[in-house]
């Protein structure tokens, strides 16, 4: 089902629509959400109270202009009342450095709601880079993704030197770049 289809009928108050969110996100949003938490119990409340903040705000029009997907708008929702849950379970007095992470939060909250998904560049950028081989795939996601430095890659991958490494890496880049820029990639 679409997300305008969904957020439609949240506004006609058709419950339907908000268990097809329950039961196509619940288990995704668990794995999402545990890196914060284990607790279960936690992460229900938690799921169950962003998916009425989704169905509240879609019937009084605020999901009509979404800029980001529906699952992007309950996970950053999911993740905004888990990082509130967290912050209201202390008991210490605010401090300098807790001012500091709540404007982060806030940050981090925005952006989600105003993510508009991939770009064609990333689109094009993902499919390309499923065509390029395995050493190629996973030398550019040990440099690029994973920050690990040529001398690590080396060892890694059983390179004789860095020069060798530094090299395959961009010879993969340009290849990637290569299939990118064709029209049909």
């Amino acid at each position: 089902m679409k997300d305008q289809q969904i957020i439609s009928q949240m506004k006609q108050r058709d419950r339907n629509a908000l268990k097809e969110v329950y039961k196509e996100y619940k288990i995704e949003f668990f794995k999402f959400a545990s890196r914060y938490t284990s607790d279960n119990e936690v992460l229900e409340d938690i799921f169950q109270d962003a998916l009425i903040v989704l169905y509240e705000n879609a019937q009084v029009g605020k999901l009509d202009q979404l800029k980001s997907t529906l699952k992007t708008y309950l996970f950053g929702t999911g993740k905004f009342m888990l990082f509130k849950h967290f912050r209201d379970s202390k008991k210490e007095v605010p401090t300098e450095e807790t001012y500091i992470f709540d404007r982060y939060e806030k940050q981090v909250i925005n952006d989600v709601y105003e993510d508009k998904g991939m770009n064609d560049y990333q689109v094009k950028l993902i499919a390309n880079f499923k065509k390029l081989g395995n050493k190629c795939r996973e030398i550019l996601e040990l440099f690029y993704l994973k920050g690990i430095k040529l001398d690590e890659i080396m060892a890694i991958q059983g390179y004789e030197n860095k020069n060798v490494v530094k090299s395959q890496k961009s010879r993969c880049l340009k290849t990637l770049k290569e299939l990118i820029m064709k029209k049909d990639g």
